[in-house]
């Protein structure tokens, strides 16, 4: 096995495990779960916003001159994807527009696996912007996997049904990565920078459109200090691996 799968495996594998530990923790604390996941998005937030714009868009230009047109029709398509199925992080009595059951399982998932892909395509650049990618999707797992327990538990679903598709939405995350690593090594520079772009944009979307609003709803300043946490955080793993 070669570095770079291994790497590949490992990190998508942790980052399963965080949704894992979400899902669980709903199940044994919901009520601490829930009271405190707004804390997890807001330095997810900070993360994830730092490494698109700091690791992954910058390797991303490097390789293909063309990349933030990549980075804007992601940005679109994700809206649209969104507006169609709601890939929401929000609760049932605080969005306009509620999706429940299967249909928030299948956006939620979709989420993951693209996440998976992320790593995928970050270890195939450079390991540094692996590494960081991983964080960043790791650091946001935990929020995934008590939102989609917190949906499907509010949609009525048994506890064993709820295991299950939360283990789903953990898998979807390396069968994403491995995915990736299968269909792009190798592949020309440009096209490697196409796929970067489209982490970046994804990145850029969840933090800005998904995280950092739900931040919004509860005004305590701990909110800011977290995103801002994040954001040094990356800055922190870029010093110690040498990366962008």
């Amino acid at each position: 096995m070669d570095s770079q799968l291994g790497n590949t495996l490992i990190y998508s594998a942790i980052a399963g495990l965080a949704t894992l530990a979400g899902v669980y923790i709903l199940f044994l604390r919901e009520s601490w779960a829930e009271k405190n996941a707004i804390f997890f998005l807001s330095f997810s937030g900070g993360v994830i916003l730092t490494v698109a714009f700091t690791h992954i868009l910058p390797e991303a230009l490097r390789t293909n001159p063309g990349a933030l047109s990549v980075v804007l029709f992601t940005l679109i398509g994700f809206y649209i994807l969104e507006h169609t199925i709601a890939i929401h992080t929000c609760h049932e009595d605080e969005c306009e527009v509620h999706y429940m059951g299967v249909p928030a399982f299948i956006g939620i998932s979709l989420h993951s696996l693209i996440d998976g892909v992320a790593i995928g395509v970050g270890f195939e650049a450079d390991f540094s912007v692996g590494l960081a990618a991983a964080a960043a999707i790791l650091l946001h797992k935990l929020p995934v996997g008590i939102t989609v327990t917190a949906l499907l538990l509010h949609a009525g679903f048994s506890r064993t049904k709820m295991l299950v598709m939360g283990w789903v939405v953990a898998l979807a995350t390396a069968f994403g990565a491995v995915g990736a690593y299968l269909f792009i090594k190798g592949v020309d520079e440009s096209v490697l920078g196409m796929f970067l772009a489209f982490s970046a944009g994804s990145f850029i979307y969840i933090g800005a459109s998904d995280l950092l609003p739900e931040t919004h709803k509860n005004t305590a300043r701990l909110n800011i200090l977290l995103v801002l946490a994040g954001v040094v955080l990356v800055y922190i793993i870029t010093s110690v691996t040498g990366g962008h």
